[in-house]
């Protein structure tokens, strides 16, 4: 049985009331005999920050969410951290919530960076006595070193962070929720932040995280919600909901429409894949594959306006999200020169050591830049077999060589 989600948003909508000169209600008069009716009407007016999102996030995964400035992103982390209440819909969270969205936010300027740090342990649920045993971590992880006891008015915009982001991860919440926390801080910092988010994912927290660095998304996030004017667009793999911003902001800045197509498929058809298939060593179509043979995977396409920048794509992901492995023409060094008429490309494996199990592939054809020609999700699955069950993903060859084990060998 698995585990239940750390987090979960059903249908969850967010809009703000407007606010008239005089206040939501006139009189007094008028807050007893029509509040009721002003409420009801209210619910139909006002910004909707969020439509109908549908979020589950499972212990240990880290979960993006991305997209273009007031498109919602800091209010679902605000509907996730309890800060904000949903007009519709539910929000469950499991476990305790540690939220990095304002910048300094609960510090006192007044008082120093210690106070402060046992001051906000003790408030993310912490005992004083457990703060003070964690408090020498906390100051070495920020890297403030003696501005430590110096007040927080005093401090830069990066040593702000810095502190609130030591105090938050030495909690260990079960859910981390993280607004750009990346994006203010050196690169040592930035390193640390890193290595403290792979133990907390390997401790089972749960992470939401926003960033505009969609190359820190692509590295940290299994999965990825893209909104676009509090509407989600994509939620799915990291790299696919990634490559569909990308290629949205690419259409926008050429002055063309979004990418047509759906959650799974998109592009402006310039040039389509006909057909993506998995190839035996003797370049024979299959959908079974023994662990370690040779492989490749074709992709078949037809050009309907010529192009000379274009980039082919691969990507190779378990069902259960597991990024595995991707590539595309433009990271191995292929330069592009013309593309037109129709045609074929393989991407070859001499021995593909992937693990037992079933696997999705996603393929694409797009310009240097982002813009999508054709983006396609799950377009294609193959199923992996293995004289043993291995765990994970990767299936290298390998062998035993006891020195002082008496064992004895499989016979295969």
């Amino acid at each position: 049985m698995s585990d239940p989600p750390a987090v979960r948003l059903a249908g969850v909508s967010k809009r703000y009331p407007p606010l008239t000169r005089r206040g939501r209600l006139h009189s007094l008069k008028g807050a007893l005999l029509h509040g009721d009716l002003w409420r009801v009407k209210e619910e139909h007016n006002g910004f909707l920050a969020l439509s109908k999102v549908d979020v589950e996030i499972a212990p240990g995964e880290t979960f993006a969410v991305i997209g273009p400035n007031g498109s919602g992103k800091s209010t679902l982390l605000k509907l996730v951290a309890g800060i904000l209440q949903p007009t519709s819909g539910s929000v469950e969270v499991e476990g305790r919530v540690t939220a990095l969205i304002e910048l300094g936010a609960g510090f006192h300027p007044e008082i120093s960076g210690r106070d402060n740090a046992i001051v906000n342990g003790m408030m993310l649920g912490l005992s004083r006595s457990e703060v003070m045993s964690r408090l020498d971590e906390i100051i070495e992880f920020s890297g403030i070193g003696p501005f430590i006891d110096q007040p927080v008015k005093t401090y830069s915009s990066g040593m702000y962070v810095r502190l609130g982001f030591a105090v938050a991860v030495v909690v260990e919440p079960n859910v981390l929720v993280v607004d750009e926390i990346l994006a203010v801080g050196d690169e040592a910092f930035a390193h640390r932040c890193l290595d403290r988010i792979a133990k907390l994912q390997r401790r089972g927290t749960a992470i939401l995280l926003v960033s505009h660095d969609l190359g820190l998304v692509e590295q940290l996030a299994q999965r990825a919600l893209y909104l676009k004017g509090g509407v989600p667009v994509l939620t799915g793999q990291a790299a696919a909901a990634v490559a569909r911003y990308r290629s949205d902001v690419a259409t926008d800045e050429a002055g063309g429409e979004s990418a047509g197509g759906s959650s799974r498929r998109w592009g402006n058809g310039a040039v389509t894949l006909d057909q993506v298939e998995l190839l035996d060593g003797n370049g024979r179509p299959i959908r079974l594959l023994m662990s370690g043979e040779a492989a490749g995977i074709r992709l078949s396409y037809t050009v309907r306006v010529p192009q000379d920048d274009f980039v082919f794509g691969i990507a190779v992901h378990r069902e259960d999200g597991s990024y595995v492995f991707g590539t595309n023409t433009d990271l191995d060094g292929w330069t592009p020169e013309r593309l037109a008429g129709s045609g074929q490309i393989t991407l070859e494996f001499p021995r593909l050591e992937l693990a037992p199990g079933r696997y999705l592939v996603d393929a694409a054809v797009h310009a240097r830049g982002g813009l999508a020609y054709d983006y396609a999700c799950e377009i294609m699955s193959f199923t992996v077999t293995a004289p043993v069950g291995w765990p994970g993903c990767y299936a290298a060859r390998h062998g035993w060589n006891p020195r002082g084990p008496v064992m004895t060998p499989s016979s295969e």
